[in-house]
């Protein structure tokens, strides 16, 4: 995929005055109760690039309380949706190279679409507040390579030239740190400059290419530095709108009919005035007649034994006055007949791969479909194992019906022009068994290999609870009225309780899971420290660590508070106490020595700390579990200050208390979820993240899964 959306925000759009920034990566989930807005916010981006060329149309979508001021005040301009894009690499060096930019700072792009359909297409995260010392080092490796092929250089005396070398070399030794600021590069300038003016004389052709090649890629990292604005061409601004994913939109009102009357099909086609709920049953019915290779025009002709005279016409407009009916000659009967039997292979061939195709999806039964063509009517018969006569779709479950037409839709469109496309799914599965639905969301994860997928839903068997990082919680603010987006997923927000319900719920249905499976569970006090342990385990199983045959259940508990009643519902397999990992921080070690005093009084090797395993005193967390060196980077990007956090961060001393004191003294806040966010985003950085680990790190990770393991 040459573009990845990595967040975006709607602007007065339906019922959002404006939301948060919303977070993305590839699997995400959005929860809440009905009226909070989960639908305008994936319609509202769905828009910004629909797949199906779905109009905007002020009427429906503008705010309706000020579409009285939409005309006069001249809103068509206004922006409705803004979303970050990060390009990837192929395109990062195309940018680079034609905008005369950093490759840092077109990194990411972000696009604007206002409601007259126009787009506003920049770069303005120019400003980069420190680069990895390994971008200077590589810019002199590659120096002193062109340097050796350039006869400027080649024809100077020896001594000239292991002068210069010695000079570029003590250069790159100057990093002090893992990141270099504007400060160091003005010095690096400044340097180069003095020695060209105390030793290259009156020389012209090597000063020109230390001009060239060494020079102005410093000068590229000090515009950096200033944020100086990346100019967009016209040509580069296509490049990114052709690049551009399309948004796969599907909702219920998509969803097929058994039975779909073709006149009304045709006439529908030919529509541009249908509602936006007939425009989704139009484009199912699109992609429908597209699969099987023929138009409901075709298959309707194919079914009239009789042709259709026009008697007489009104030429001023071309309108027909009457037609009349006739019999079909007997050549016209052959051919006819063959072109009848060419359908009817069509339909059961398209058919045939339908099912196969539906069968490598569908875990809840093997069913056979068939397309029938009769007359007016084109039907879509079923039939399976255990009900081998065949029965209209609409007989069967609506669960059937939706995952039958998102199915339809998905196939068809990502084989088409819809291959880079980004899947917005509006309550899948909402008639869907509970069984069902708890497959469609493992089915989420297969599917967000490939495209990124955001789907709505209240339902607790969607919440993927391996997934968490990636749920948020939509609600509206009481005081406001205005649609919120949160990664907190905890109750301590009244407006947002009820919304973060399914979560909970899900919650159970894990411990329920750990119960029937036989899986491990371990209690962890918060979202964060599930997705830190998740990552850990990933990163062990990688590398050949972890092969007990066990699964490990990471259970976040909301706090020490919720560790009492979750602990209640898994310890009821046969007594047994679950493990319980805890921070070391001051409320850690007090609900330890109560667990080790009370419940766990016989079994107080399953209370464990972090700690623990790192061998330290004092109040470490989870967090300083993960690489310190991938997370300074993360919080210098999230929160901009003028003073560092890299510059304040001390190493043996633990990072989230250092984190906060930090953000105290530079006046930066911290957002009730913080720790979750940077989970979130340690975790869309995977790799980055775990490969910023220390064997002493690793060692102690390894000595933290055998106990876990062992107990």
């Amino acid at each position: 995929m040459g573009m990845k959306l990595t967040r975006f925000k709607v602007f007065n759009f339906r019922s959002i005055e404006e939301s948060d920034w919303i977070q993305i990566a590839e699997n995400n989930c959005l929860i809440g109760t009905n009226e909070a807005g989960k639908t305008n916010l994936l319609v509202a981006l769905w828009k910004l690039k629909p797949a199906n060329k779905e109009p905007i149309i002020p009427l429906d979508d503008f705010p309706r309380h000020l579409f009285s001021k939409y005309k006069s005040g001249g809103h068509s301009k206004d922006v409705f949706i803004a979303a970050d894009f990060e390009l990837d690499s192929g395109l990062q060096q195309q940018a680079s190279q034609e905008l005369k930019a950093d490759i840092e700072q077109v990194k990411t792009v972000l696009v604007k679409r206002k409601y007259n359909s126009d787009y506003d297409i920049s770069f303005p995260y120019s400003k980069i507040d420190s680069y990895p010392s390994s971008r200077f080092t590589e810019l002199i490796d590659n120096f002193l390579l062109a340097l050796q092929r350039e006869d400027a250089f080649t024809k100077e005396d020896e001594q000239t030239r292991e002068k210069f070398i010695d000079f570029l070399n003590k250069q790159k030794s100057s990093t002090n740190g893992e990141l270099f600021k504007i400060d160091f590069v003005e010095g690096a300038i400044a340097a180069i400059q003095n020695y060209m003016d105390n030793n290259f004389g009156k020389k012209v052709n090597l000063p020109d290419f230390v001009r060239l090649k060494y020079l102005k890629p410093l000068s590229k990292f000090k515009s950096s530095f200033e944020g100086k604005p990346v100019n967009l061409t016209d040509e580069f601004r296509s490049k990114i709108l052709n690049n551009l994913p399309n948004f796969v939109y599907y909702s219920d009102y998509g969803n097929l009919d058994s039975e779909i009357f073709l006149p009304r099909v045709i006439e529908d086609f030919e529509r541009d005035d249908l509602s936006e709920s007939a425009r989704a049953k139009v484009r199912t019915l699109q992609v429908l007649f597209k699969y099987v290779s023929l138009s409901p025009k075709e298959i309707y002709e194919l079914g009239n034994d009789r042709k259709v005279v026009i008697q007489r016409i009104n030429h001023q407009n071309n309108a027909v006055i009457s037609t009349v009916e006739e019999d079909l000659t007997d050549a016209e009967i052959r051919d006819w007949s063959d072109k009848k039997r060419e359908r009817a292979i069509l339909l059961n061939s398209a058919a045939s791969e339908l099912t196969k195709s539906f069968r490598k999806w569908w875990m809840q039964g093997n069913y056979i479909f068939a397309f029938v063509a009769d007359g007016h009517h084109f039907r879509i018969n079923v039939s399976d194992e255990l009900r081998p006569e065949p029965i209209e779709l609409e007989g069967r479950s609506r669960g059937l019906q939706w995952f039958f037409s998102f199915f339809l839709v998905f196939l068809v469109e990502t084989k088409e022009e819809h291959s880079n496309s980004i899947l917005l799914l509006d309550e899948p599965g909402l008639s869907l068994h509970p069984i069902a639905q708890y497959d469609l969301a493992k089915f989420f994860r297969t599917l967000s290999i490939d495209n990124q997928l955001i789907y709505t839903s209240h339902s607790p068997f969607l919440v993927d609870m391996d997934n968490l990082a990636n749920v948020k919680v939509v609600y509206l603010d009481s005081e406001t009225g205005r649609t919120r987006v949160s990664a907190n997923l905890r109750y301590d927000e009244k407006d947002a309780e009820k919304s973060i319900y399914p979560v909970h719920a899900a919650l159970g249905l894990t411990v329920s899971d750990t119960l029937l499976l036989g899986c491990l569970p371990i209690l962890v006090e918060g979202p964060s420290d599930q997705i830190y342990l998740s990552m850990i385990k990933r990163y062990l199983m990688g590398k050949g660590h972890i092969k007990n045959s066990k699964e490990l259940v990471f259970i976040p508990t909301g706090g020490v508070k919720g560790m009492g009643p979750v602990t209640k519902l898994v310890s009821s397999r046969e007594d047994e106490l679950p493990l319980v990992l805890l921070d070391s921080d001051n409320r850690g070690d007090e609900y330890a020595k109560q667990l080790k005093k009370g419940r766990y009084k016989d079994q107080q090797n399953k209370v464990l700390q972090v700690n623990d395993f790192l061998n330290k005193e004092g109040s470490f967390e989870i967090e300083d579990l993960i690489p310190s060196k991938a997370i300074i980077p993360l919080i210098d990007r999230a929160y901009r200050s003028d003073n560092f956090f890299d510059d304040y961060f001390k190493k043996e001393q633990p990072i989230v208390d250092q984190i906060e004191e930090w953000a105290k003294e530079n006046s930066v806040t911290l957002d009730e979820g913080w720790k979750v966010e940077l989970a979130r985003t340690a975790q869309n950085r995977f790799e980055k993240t775990m490969d910023e680990a220390t064997d002493e790190l690793e060692e102690a990770w390894k000595i933290l899964f055998d106990v876990l393991f062992k107990n």
